[in-house]
């Protein structure tokens, strides 16, 4: 069962979801990432909220903490890249390297948290063309990263 904001007066209605929502879903999983991460409310529709609930799980979410927390022990041990991965860039995981941390520690915190903030974070990870990764992305990890942490619980503020 999916909350979803129907009508003019922003009524909330449960819907069960379909087979063919979550493979749509699954398979438009990073357009919705997209969306999210921007602000569209997982409310909006049945893939936003099927992709938002799987993005906040524990599970998820720790593994993305566990993530960061591998990236920025890499690059302060200066670990030696390995095969087959796109390398984080190290000059910018140092310089935001506070900001991941904090990330990391919101995301693994248990309690509720906004499936805004997990998709900033989840991007940050998976999108090799962004300042995780690039050396010429003009976006500043450590700003991206603080803003992800921010929309993990915006009510927090």
């Amino acid at each position: 069962m999916v909350l979803l904001a129907r009508g003019g007066r922003g009524a909330i209605v449960g819907e069960r979801p379909r087979l063919r929502d979550r493979i749509a879903a699954s398979w438009s999983a990073r357009r919705l990432d997209r969306a999210l991460a921007e602000g569209t409310s997982p409310e909006a529709s049945v893939g936003l909220a099927l992709r938002a609930h799987r993005l906040t799980e524990p599970d998820r979410r720790w593994s993305i903490a566990g993530t960061l927390r591998r990236i920025v022990r890499d690059v302060e041990a200066n670990r030696p890249r390995r095969l087959g991965r796109v390398a984080p860039n190290p000059q910018a995981v140092q310089a935001a390297r506070d900001e991941l941390t904090q990330l990391a520690d919101t995301l693994a915190d248990p309690g509720p948290v906004a499936a805004h903030g997990v998709a900033q974070a989840w991007l940050l990870l998976t999108d090799g063309t962004g300042p995780l990764y690039n050396p010429r992305s003009c976006e500043p990890l450590s700003v991206l990263a603080a803003q992800a942490t921010q929309q993990l619980r915006p009510w927090a503020a």
